[in-house]
């Protein structure tokens, strides 16, 4: 067994076993949680969210590709209505189609292609349980998103865009309302 296969193995343990047997705030500061930098923001922001009498929040994952965030997402949130009582609502954005064209250099266009991370969106729907997927183009999913969805505050966003035209049109919905967010 080489180093690398140890490693492997090692993490594979920590995330299986060890995580289940310390406390959560260890298992994400030793990083042997699945997006441990997921559960720190959905735990602090959920502990936030209790201090200020409010017992729902929404997470937001953009760009989901596969959907392994998304899915790690689900559990996490789980996991942290456990620990505080407070509930999540889940949105994903993405394409559905992977990447789209890159409107200028600032999307590194040498080091993407159109279609890369592509979505096979029935399988991934048959594994989410509470997330909810908003397909197209961000720049237009995110205007439209507070009027269609009528989100829970949100509480944290995790951008996984690879474009920065893409993270720039996110930002959309932020100045739509300043009641959106705690």
């Amino acid at each position: 067994m080489n180093r690398e296969q140890f490693r492997s193995i090692k993490k594979y343990l920590q995330r299986k076993i060890v995580a289940k047997l310390v406390p959560y705030e260890t298992a994400i500061r030793r990083d042997y949680l699945e997006r441990s930098q997921y559960a720190y923001c959905c735990l602090h922001s959920a502990r936030l969210a209790k201090k200020l009498g409010i017992k729902e929040i929404s997470a937001i994952e953009f760009g989901v590709a596969k959907g392994n965030g998304l899915l790690a997402l689900e559990k996490i949130c789980s996991d942290v209505t456990q620990i505080t009582g407070i509930k999540f609502q889940i949105y994903g954005f993405d394409t559905g189609k992977g990447l789209p064209e890159p409107k200028s250099y600032k999307d590194l266009p040498y080091a993407w292609r159109l279609g890369d991370f592509a979505m096979d969106r029935d399988k991934l729907q048959q594994k989410l349980s509470v997330a909810k997927l908003i397909l197209g183009d961000v720049k237009e999913t995110a205007n439209e998103f507070i009027e269609k969805y009528n989100p829970a505050p949100i509480g944290c966003m995790f951008h996984d865009l690879d474009f920065y035209s893409s993270t720039k049109d996110s930002f959309a919905f932020i100045n739509q309302s300043n009641t959106l967010y705690f």
